[in-house]
């Protein structure tokens, strides 16, 4: 019952926006008198609680999956984190999800703690795979071109599904990104011994 009361909010999330999500809406959603839902959420900071820790659960699972299927090969494994990342991005729901848990999180400390933990976790994956690609790289490096990867990634999200144009182009940004980003990571240290 948990599962489908937190797809519930992220279905108001996802259509209807940040200032729309009430416990009233999610009960609608899922077909259960107000009272019923309040059982499993007394509050709806519990409720936005569960579902940004549903939503980092599969990010990282995911992730875990990608990992384990690449662990011979980094340049694999980096390439295919960041086009998943990426096309993630580029799903409606997703998109419209993340673009409303941001603007919760200006005003929301619970909600940018857990957006700062899910960016942080995502960086230090994408650095660590950086460094199994370049081990000359330092931990600064690796911190600071993760950094710059998920900042490209995420500020293409913005125009994936809002501007036609620019959402035709996704998988030429995407092959873009990717090389850059791999073609940086080569490149780095190259000098150094």
């Amino acid at each position: 019952m948990i599962d489908e009361i937190v797809r519930a909010a992220e279905k108001v999330l996802s259509e209807q926006g940040h200032a729309a999500l009430s416990l009233r809406k999610v009960a609608d959603e899922c077909g259960l008198k107000i009272g019923n839902l309040s059982y499993y959420f007394p509050a709806k900071h519990h409720l936005i609680a569960a579902m940004l820790e549903s939503i980092i659960a599969g990010y990282s699972s995911s992730a875990d999956e990608i990992e384990a299927r690449t662990a011979t090969d980094p340049e694999e494994a980096l390439t295919t984190y960041l086009l998943r990342w990426m096309r993630e991005n580029e799903v409606v729901r997703t998109n419209r999800i993340y673009i409303e848990i941001w603007s919760m999180a200006n005003n929301d400390e619970q909600v940018r703690e857990a957006m700062d933990r899910f960016y942080s976790n995502g960086r230090a994956r994408i650095a660590r795979m950086m460094v199994g690609l370049n081990p000359r790289l330092t931990e600064e490096e690796a911190a600071a071109m993760a950094l710059h990867a998920v900042a490209t990634m995420e500020g293409l999200m913005l125009f994936s599904n809002h501007d036609p144009k620019a959402a035709a182009q996704m998988p030429r940004l995407a092959a873009y990104t990717v090389a850059s980003t791999i073609a940086m990571v080569k490149a780095q240290g190259a000098a150094r011994p």
